[in-house]
C-alpha cells in the first residue's frame, strides 16, 4: 500500500485506481475520498473510471482487498518469527492484527466499517483465506500440542479470540481503550485475555 501511483498506461487503469485510492486514504487518513480525487491522481477524467467502478463504494470495495492482503502481510511477518503451535504463535497473531489496526487505521476502519451488502462481504471472506482462517489453523496447531482444559472446538477459540482482539483494536482505533482504565495497554490485555481463553499459564 505504499506503491507509487503513476499515470495510467498501458490499459491498466483499474490496478492504477486502486492503488491511487489507497495512497489518498493513507495519506489523509480517512477513506471519505472521491472519484474525482482519484481521477486527478491517475491523470484520467472521472467518466473514465466509471468505466471501471460503477461508484465510489465499488472502488472501495478493490481497495479493502488490497487492505486484506496487507494485513495478511502482517500476520505473515508474525509467523515466521515464531514456532508454530506454541503459545507465543498465537500471542504473534493477535498483535499483528493490534499493530495493523494501530500503524493503518484508515484502512483498518474500512475494513470494518458498514458499507455495502453484508452477505456480499460475508460471503467473500468465506471464499478466501483470511485472517480468521489464520488464526483457526494455528489453534488447530495449539489444540494438538497441548490438550485444551476445555470442549470448546478450533471454530469456537478462534471467534472468542478474534473477537477479543477486533474489540480492543476497535477500541484503541477509536482511542476510547483507556477510557475506564488509564493503564490500559492494548498488547497487554490481548495477551492476558488470550490465556484466558485458553485456560493456558
Amino acid at each position: 500500500m505504499n506503491q507509487s501511483a503513476s499515470p495510467y498506461h498501458h490499459g491498466d487503469l483499474r490496478n492504477s485506481a486502486i492503488i491511487a485510492a489507497a495512497e489518498l486514504i493513507e495519506t489523509t487518513g480517512s477513506y471519505d475520498i472521491t472519484i474525482a480525487q482519484v481521477a486527478k491522481k491517475t491523470k484520467v477524467s472521472a467518466p473514465a473510471l466509471y468505466r471501471h467502478f460503477t461508484d465510489k463504494e465499488a472502488l472501495l470495495t478493490a481497495v479493502r482487498e488490497l487492505t486484506h492482503l496487507g494485513m495478511m502481510d502482517y500476520l505473515a511477518h508474525a509467523q515466521a518469527s515464531t514456532e508454530p503451535g506454541t503459545l507465543a504463535h498465537l500471542d504473534a497473531l493477535g498483535l499483528a492484527y493490534l499493530r495493523f489496526a494501530k500503524d493503518k487505521r484508515a484502512f483498518f476502519g474500512l475494513m470494518w466499517e458498514d458499507q455495502g451488502d453484508p452477505e456480499k462481504r460475508r460471503a467473500e471472506a468465506r471464499a478466501k483465506r483470511t485472517g480468521f482462517q489464520v488464526l483457526q489453523e494455528a489453534i488447530e496447531l495449539y489444540f494438538d500440542r497441548h490438550r485444551p482444559r476445555h470442549n470448546r472446538t478450533s471454530l469456537q477459540t478462534a471467534t472468542l479470540m478474534w473477537s477479543t482482539a477486533h474489540g480492543i483494536a476497535t477500541l484503541q482505533h477509536n482511542r476510547i481503550l483507556d477510557t475506564f482504565d488509564d493503564e490500559a495497554e492494548p498488547g497487554t490485555l490481548l495477551v492476558t485475555a488470550t490465556r484466558a481463553i485458553l485456560n493456558a499459564d
